[in-house]
């Protein structure tokens, strides 16, 4: 039985999918107690179609595939995905591999005495040079207001790389409301409300990687996102969450 579920939320993500099962593959083969749930959310391409074929071409017994037939967004895609994991620790990273998969042995180390690890790329000691300044102003100024808005006292609290105890994790999306790039925040901000034990370790976005998001996206996100941060205030007032 694995000990370890990584869940990987993908999105039409076809023309990148040999590179990441190539990795995901080669992880496994060397770590036989991880195991690999790739969530298709309503993809419009030929995503879904093309993991199929690849995890019963390699018969790996480490690899699954989920499949949704509507787009729910991404902490809908991880919370179907928990109902297919059976280990003692679980973590979700980007589906196309932003973070490399050295990370999940320090984050399953982190979690052998906390209940949350967050990845964090303020920690990095090296630069991440594959951001833009745009992209590094906005996220500084969101991470400005969860600290405001949600006393979150994180310094990144987005980064695609989170775990989790099992147990942990349920409690904490049977709770979420929010499905969309928020849901990170809404995660932390009802671990320290549940007063579960929460570390930190550094992360760095792959040099290979290069972010999706078009530019009218990349400034529209922010102000919904702020307006979810009120929301999670709100029902924290309202008493949703207890």
């Amino acid at each position: 039985m694995a000990i370890f579920t990584v869940i990987l939320p993908v999105y039409n993500e076809s023309k990148r999918l040999d590179h990441v099962f190539n990795a995901v593959l080669e992880f496994s083969e060397c770590h036989p107690d991880y195991q690999f749930v790739f969530v298709d959310d309503g993809s419009t391409d030929s995503t879904a179609n093309r993991l199929d074929n690849l995890i019963n071409d390699h018969q790996s017994g480490q690899i699954q595939l989920v499949c949704l037939s509507v787009n729910g967004g991404k902490g809908s895609a991880i919370k179907s995905a928990l109902a297919h994991c059976t280990s003692e620790y679980v973590c979700f990273t980007d589906g196309d591999l932003a973070y490399s998969l050295d990370h999940l042995l320090p984050l399953a180390e982190a979690l052998k005495a906390h209940d949350v690890v967050i990845g964090s790329r303020n920690l990095a000691k090296t630069s991440q040079r594959n951001i833009s300044m745009t992209r590094r102003v906005l996220g500084w100024g969101f991470n400005r207001l969860v600290r405001v808005i949600l006393q979150i006292p994180y310094d990144d609290t987005q980064a695609g790389l989170k775990g989790f105890r099992f147990n942990a994790a349920q409690r904490l999306f049977d709770r979420l409301y929010l499905m969309n790039f928020s849901f990170d925040a809404e995660l932390i901000f009802l671990a320290r409300k549940y007063q579960m034990r929460i570390d930190q370790i550094p992360v760095h976005v792959s040099r290979f990687h290069s972010y999706k998001h078009s530019s009218l996206k990349l400034y529209w996100e922010p102000i919904r996102m702020f307006f979810d941060l009120i929301h999670i205030r709100l029902n924290s007032l309202r008493g949703r969450y207890d």
